[in-house]
């Protein structure tokens, strides 16, 4: 930027009373007089100064790159990305987060905005908080940050306590980290080694109005990140947002749309597509291309890793494999994170019950599944699989020389007269036993193979069936269809 901010400036220059370093501080030589223009030089003026800002984030693309690179890795962990902000940069890291769930269907933890002052600082400035560098800690403290998480501090001029704050607690947490500023870095940003990603777009129309090209340069660069992490994440076919819920008008129209498109169906087709697929385009889409039912083209996705190109490629021909889908030998998840899921989901499924809750007027019945369970039987079920299967299994894949696995009854009687929440409480302690062998296991475990009827699973590959089987018990209790895909007389019927 050299060429455009040249030192001999005054208002870069040091000796000039009341001169700031930072470049976002500095007075604009070409909005000098901006205060006698009329309105149409204003935005005259205002659009010359933004037409610096793509160059300016240009020049930091591989840095972009690199954190994109950096949080799908941790994504596929089952790591998190926060974003840390002060004022505008704070606001902006929590928008780009909470537009995340409604385009790419994310689970609103896996991206988090943290901004000085709280919640209140979203509509009320609290410019004082930003000055606390013990807040910015005690506020990755409080989201338990870790190892698998990306923390990305946002600060325009580069020097905000509270972010500075809360990077050193990252580190110390051992947290993938980066920067986002409009200023060079200071020395003790630079010592904690994160990503910089540093478009420079000079100073502003109003000096020191960062909301302006540096909060434009910034809400880029947080574009690209997420967007670039999701579609590295299987979030995206093609470009189409596949991954997107259909729970308001408008993306019901979108998914309908979406599906009609990949699957060549008329919209009538694809609207019915979606609600047996419990609003799902993605799993909508493979359950057409693929030709399968809705718990085989989940359970398709899931040994693609979500990819819905690799599962179309993989199973197109027709032969799908139950187990024989994951690969053979321990592979991604890894063991750790692997038992790690398997543990997590009684949060999972009490999340989805609470996001799911009055998702249908019949005693919390599924919606989009007309005649399906209510969520306490699916619970129940889940409660009765993991009793009187999953962990029988687990103990036979683990101390017997030639394990053989009894086939098992998936539609037993359901429990009457238990809540949800009482009937999760069993199901949580019996897989806390499950988790507690495997745990003592050593990891080659893992490869033991066990005959199930026709097929010889090794004990990977089931844990992964099991761990998509959660999964899709989970979606099934928290899935809402929207009013509109169920007005087709098809699904009625």
């Amino acid at each position: 930027m050299a060429e455009i901010y040249p030192a001999d400036r005054t208002e870069t220059n040091p000796d000039l009373p009341g001169w700031d370093p930072r470049l976002t501080e500095a007075r604009n030589p070409r909005t000098s007089d901006i205060d006698l223009a009329d309105p149409r030089t204003i935005v005259a003026m205002m659009q010359a100064e933004d037409r610096a800002v793509p160059a300016a984030v240009e020049s930091q693309a591989e840095a972009i790159a690199r954190v994109i690179d950096e949080v799908s890795e941790r994504f596929r962990r089952r790591g998190r990305l926060i974003y840390v902000g002060a004022g505008t940069s704070g606001r902006l890291g929590v928008l780009d987060a909470s537009e995340c769930p409604p385009t790419f269907g994310t689970d609103p933890d896996l991206v988090q905005g943290i901004i000085a002052g709280g919640v209140a600082a979203l509509v009320r400035s609290s410019e004082g908080a930003e000055d606390d560098p013990a807040a910015g800690a005690a506020a990755v403290r409080d989201v338990a940050v870790g190892r698998d998480d990306f923390v990305l501090g946002i600060a325009s001029s580069g020097t905000t306590p509270y972010v500075r704050g809360a990077l050193s607690e990252a580190r110390a947490r051992g947290a993938g980290l980066g920067f986002l500023s409009c200023s060079a870095p200071p020395d003790d940003v630079r010592a904690l080694d994160p990503v910089l990603i540093t478009p420079l777009v000079g100073p502003e129309v109003v000096a020191g109005s960062t909301r302006l090209k540096a909060g434009t340069a910034t809400k880029l660069v947080l574009n690209a990140v997420t967007t670039g992490a999701m579609i590295r994440s299987g979030k995206v076919f093609g470009n189409l947002m596949v991954d997107l819920r259909a729970r308001s008008a408008k993306l019901v129209d979108r998914g309908i749309r979406i599906v009609a498109h990949v699957c060549e169906v008329e919209p009538e087709a694809a609207r019915v597509l979606l609600v047996r697929a419990g609003g799902s385009v993605k799993i909508a889409i493979a359950m057409q291309r693929l030709g399968l039912s809705r718990a085989l083209a989940e359970r398709a996705l899931d040994a693609a890793d979500g990819f819905l190109r690799s599962a179309i490629d993989r199973f197109g021909d027709g032969r799908f494999p139950y187990y024989e889908a994951y690969t053979a030998e321990p592979g991604w998840p890894d063991r750790k994170r692997l038992l790690a899921d398997l543990s997590g989901v009684t949060d999972r499924l009490a999340r989805a019950f609470e996001n799911g809750r009055g998702a249908d007027a019949r005693e919390d019945r599924v919606a989009g599944s007309p005649g399906g369970w209510t969520a306490v039987e699916h619970v129940a079920h889940m409660l009765a699989f993991e009793r009187e299967a999953v962990l029988p299994r687990v103990v036979s894949a683990l101390t017997s020389s030639d394990p053989t696995w009894d086939e098992w009854e998936p539609y037993g009687s359901v429990e009457a007269g238990r809540s949800f929440d009482e009937i999760l409480a069993d199901f949580a302690a019996e897989r806390a036993r499950t988790v507690g062998r495997l745990s003592d296991a050593p990891a080659a475990a893992l490869g033991v193979r066990a005959r199930l009827g026709a097929e010889t699973p090794t004990l990977y590959q089931f844990l992964r069936g099991i761990r998509q089987h959660d999964e899709a018990h989970a979606l099934r209790i928290e899935q809402r269809v929207h009013p509109a895909l169920l007005e087709s007389r098809e699904v009625a019927g």
